[in-house]
């Protein structure tokens, strides 16, 4: 009998050092184990154990329509030529000569239209190297068509 205790004792040594090793590895691992309730329970006081993991999708809010309007929307002779130039060579040219006034006798772009120019100049940057010159190559007549796009617009408003 004494043989058959210490094999017993043995395996239930064994048994608990795997565990152990096992729960070292969960913990390094940051994996949690949601415990049994009979273990809770048997464990101790409640507050000692783990909390209920609650695994239960949350209520969600209906989507709600957001109303957005770019500064640039109030300039509908530069939104039309920015539109028309866009993926073109003549693009970062026309923003160019937006940003910095060369003629010194206009009022200028709101702080909002300036900052959503700016933007459209970095993107533009970063397409342009990404992809390589503008789409076809002929930066002039696409300039020339967005300058009569721009005046036609202007002569509308």
């Amino acid at each position: 009998m004494a043989g058959n205790n210490e094999d017993q004792e043995r395996i239930i040594e064994k048994l608990r050092s795997r565990v152990v090793l096992l729960e070292q590895l969960l913990a390094v691992n940051n994996i949690l184990i949601p415990p049994d309730a009979d273990a809770i329970m048997a464990a101790g006081p409640a507050h000692l154990s783990f909390p209920e993991l609650d695994f239960s999708e949350p209520k969600r809010k209906p989507p709600r329509k957001i109303e957005v309007k770019a500064a640039l929307e109030d300039y509908f002779h530069v939104m039309a030529a920015m539109t028309s130039l866009w993926g073109h060579d003549g693009f970062e040219e026309y923003l160019a000569r937006l940003i910095v006034d060369e003629r010194g006798n206009r009022k200028g772009f709101s702080m909002e239209a300036m900052e959503e120019m700016l933007v459209l100049a970095r993107v533009a940057r970063q397409r342009k190297a990404f992809f390589g010159i503008g789409a076809d190559g002929n930066s002039a007549a696409i300039w020339g068509e967005a300058q009569a796009i721009s005046r036609k617009a202007a002569s509308a408003t």
